[in-house]
C-alpha cells in the first residue's frame, strides 16, 4: 500500500500524476451537470463517507478539471459561472477538508492548484478565482493545523493551460515551461519530504520560470 494519498478528480491527468508520485488515488465524485446547487448533495455524501478513512502522513490534493476551456467572463451567465467557479471551488474545499481529516499528526498536505500566470489569465477569470481561493484555503489550514504538527503548502502550476508567447526570451531553465511529471511532481516531493519540516503556508510556483512572464 502506498504511503501517499492523492485526493483528486478521477481523470487521466490526475491518475497519471498520481502514478508519478506512487500515490493511492481517492477519487472525488464526477463533476455534475446538475444546476441549482443540487450537485452539492453529492459532495456532502462523499465527504461524510470518506472523511473517516485510513490516516496518511503524506496527502496530495489535485481537484483538477477534466477539460480547460477559455472564455470571457463578461459572457458567462450564472450557470456558466457556477460550473466553472462555484462547483470547482466547492470540490476543492471538500477535498481539502478530507485531507485534513485523513492527515495524521506531524504529516504534510500539498495542494497542487492549477491557474494561469498573470500575463496569461485573459479568458480564464473563473479558473483564476478558484486558484486564488485554494491558495487562501491552504494558508488558513496551515494556521489551524500547525498545532498538531501538520504542514500545508501549495504548488501552483499553469502546466495544462495554453502557453501564450508574450515575453521573449523565455526564462533560462532548459525545461521551460515545465511539466506535471517532472517539475511539478518534484516540488510536491520536496514539500512532502521531512527536509521541508519548517515550511508551511507556502506557495511554490513549479513552472520553470513561467510565472516570471
Amino acid at each position: 500500500m502506498s504511503s501517499t494519498l492523492l485526493i483528486g478528480s478521477d481523470n487521466k491527468d490526475v491518475r497519471d500524476f498520481g502514478a508519478t508520485l506512487d500515490a493511492e488515488l481517492l477519487a472525488l465524485p464526477p463533476v455534475s451537470d446538475k444546476g441549482g446547487w443540487d450537485w452539492a448533495a453529492e459532495l456532502e455524501t462523499w465527504r461524510d463517507r470518506e472523511n473517516s478513512g485510513q490516516q496518511f502522513s503524506r496527502i496530495v490534493v489535485a481537484a483538477w478539471a477534466e477539460h480547460l476551456t477559455a472564455g470571457p467572463a463578461i459572457g458567462l451567465d450564472p450557470r456558466g459561472w457556477e460550473s466553472r467557479a462555484e462547483q470547482p471551488l466547492a470540490r476543492w474545499a471538500v477535498a481539502l477538508g478530507c485531507a485534513v481529516s485523513r492527515c495524521a499528526g506531524g504529516g504534510s498536505i500539498v495542494a497542487v492548484v492549477e491557474g494561469p500566470t498573470a500575463l496569461e489569465c485573459a479568458g480564464w477569470a473563473p479558473e483564476t478565482a478558484v486558484a486564488e481561493g485554494v491558495r487562501a484555503l491552504t494558508r488558513s489550514l496551515a494556521l489551524s493545523e500547525g498545532a498538531r504538527g501538520v504542514r500545508v503548502n501549495t504548488v501552483s502550476t499553469p502546466a495544462r493551460f495554453p502557453l501564450v508567447e508574450l515575453v521573449h526570451p523565455a526564462p533560462p531553465l532548459a525545461t521551460f515551461p515545465g511539466r506535471l511529471d517532472h517539475e511539478v511532481a518534484g516540488a510536491v516531493r520536496m514539500l512532502l519530504s521531512p527536509d521541508a519540516v519548517g515550511v508551511t503556508g507556502g506557495i511554490v510556483h513549479a513552472d520553470a520560470g513561467r510565472a516570471w512572464r
